[in-house]
């Protein structure tokens, strides 16, 4: 059987014992000795939450509780900054000087009875760091080819000339709903370099304002800001079918055709008919008889000039005046067909 000697063999992070002595959880304990790896020979590292719960085989909410532990317990101090990883200061304990945590490189016992092993935080983190180094707060980051790259300013990125494109964008763009979404979309793309220059923005929108969807129903069908940005539509191909006037659609030839039909059609139906405008003193004086006559003259009308084509429209003489002229009208119409069954 093969036996292991730890001593001067093990890389890695090194749990020093003051902190095992502490009322902190496990977990927080695993992710201060992580840090102490990082840090190496500094007295801070910038790992970002990403980074140590991938490393700790954890969610991002444990991390965030566990360094909260740590604040707590006085062994860690947080130096947050915007758009960027925060600082994590190593604290001195509170106990009193411990070779693990002690700013002096030489090699000393510990005040808690525990030797203090010839292998460290200055041998191990190095090699852990070539294989998985964490991102630096100043350190540069490519743009992608885009043209805007984060800027060497204290932030990661230049905020204001980020947000002066994007007012020029905004001030372009045809919908103007849901701005301060729009922007935060803006500055999440700008951030990671996933943005074009103005230019090409510009130029992917007076394709789509071109373009049919973007042209029928009073600009329906435009999306907001935000959306658009979110989904990287300027990379869409957008039709080559282009939105016409109306005006354009009704002087094509089909369309002037069906036109001139459809008015024809309507002035046959229309033209006053000779018979039925000499027939008309004969319902006037039809339409004299009923009291609701000149209230309903327009349907009796219809219904008179009806029978009248069939040779079967009743004259003064034959109305009923105990009944409307329509219920009357109605029950002449029908008059044969009852006669014919009686």
């Amino acid at each position: 059987m093969e036996t292991f000697i730890p001593r001067g063999r093990i890389t890695g992070p090194i749990l020093p014992s003051f902190v095992l002595r502490e009322n902190i959880s496990p977990g927080a304990k695993m992710l201060y000795a992580l840090l102490c790896n990082h840090a190496s020979d500094k007295d801070h590292c910038w790992p970002s939450h990403r980074f140590l719960a991938q490393e700790l085989g954890y969610c991002v909410s444990s991390i965030k509780n566990w360094l909260g532990e740590l604040v707590r317990a006085r062994l860690l101090a947080i130096r947050r900054a915007a758009y960027r990883s925060s600082t994590y200061v190593l604290l001195r304990p509170r106990t009193g000087a411990a070779s693990t945590a002690s700013a002096a490189p030489v090699r000393r016992e510990t005040n808690f009875d525990y030797p203090q092993a010839n292998f460290g935080y200055r041998n191990n983190s190095r090699k852990n760091l070539e294989k998985l180094p964490p991102y630096p707060p100043t350190a540069e980051r490519h743009d992608g080819g885009h043209g805007y790259g984060p800027s060497r300013k204290r932030g990661g990125w230049d905020f204001l000339s980020a947000n002066s494109i994007f007012e020029r964008l905004w001030a372009a763009y045809p919908r103007k709903e849901a701005k301060e979404l729009a922007r935060s979309a803006w500055h999440r793309l700008w951030r990671h370099g996933e943005v074009p220059v103005l230019d090409v923005l510009l130029g992917a929108l007076d394709r789509f304002r071109a373009s049919v969807s973007w042209s029928k129903e009073h600009g329906r069908f435009v999306p907001q800001l935000v959306n658009w940005l979110r989904g990287l539509r300027w990379l869409d191909e957008v039709p080559e079918a282009q939105a016409s006037p109306v005006g354009e659609q009704a002087t094509t030839p089909e369309k002037t055709e069906q036109v001139q039909r459809c008015m024809k059609r309507l002035e046959d139906q229309h033209r006053a008919d000779p018979a039925l405008e000499a027939a008309r003193p004969a319902f006037e004086a039809f339409l004299s008889r009923f009291a609701d006559g000149q209230r309903k003259r327009g349907p009796a009308w219809g219904l008179w000039s009806l029978l009248h084509r069939q040779g079967k429209a009743p004259h003064a003489g034959e109305a009923d005046t105990a009944m409307g002229i329509l219920d009357f009208l109605k029950d002449w119409s029908f008059r044969p067909m009852k006669e014919a069954a009686a």
